[in-house]
């Protein structure tokens, strides 16, 4: 009899809320997972993939996990797109990794704010430091007209690393 579980867990480990808006990532547990080297001691397998869960349970993959690896800690590049969205200037945001000579990487983010909207880079990193840690927030924000995209919609992230 095949079982598995499924949950979605922000980066202390606990459940995110079932509110379809809290990313976490995606772990699983069941018959079949033994092979797996990204299993814990109980179990559970990390996917690499960051989800919501909506108020009816049912688990929405939004992106893989594109952790920005600095000395000090790994950032989700989604879920500091998420938190420059709420920036009341911002219409579009992507951050991507740089190399950084003596972190390793870090977070650079690039924005589109609503046309007659207003805000500094000192701004929207200070906003970003109200909520996070320091080493997690962007280390620059670029201001674009635009963000380069796929002909479906998707942000091309490797030409916005491009431009450093």
């Amino acid at each position: 009899m095949i079982q598995t579980q499924v949950r979605v867990i922000n980066k202390h480990g606990e459940d995110v809320k079932h509110d379809g808006i809290e990313v976490g990532e995606v772990i699983v547990k069941g018959n079949g997972t033994e092979q797996f080297k990204n299993r814990n001691d109980e179990g559970w397998v990390y996917t690499g993939d960051l989800g919501t869960i909506d108020s009816n349970g049912n688990i929405h993959v939004i992106d893989r996990k594109k952790d920005i690896d600095t000395a000090e800690t790994k950032i989700s590049s989604v879920g500091l797109e998420r938190l420059l969205l709420k920036h009341p200037a911002v219409q579009e945001a992507s951050v991507v990794p740089v190399p950084h000579e003596k972190l390793g990487e870090v977070a650079h983010a690039f924005v589109v704010l609503y046309e007659n909207q207003d805000a500094t880079e000192e701004e929207l990193i200070e906003y970003c430091r109200r909520t996070l840690e320091f080493s997690e927030c962007p280390n620059a924000v670029t201001f674009m007209d635009e963000l380069p995209k796929t002909a479906s919609g998707k942000i091309l992230k490797v030409q916005l690393q491009g431009e450093n």
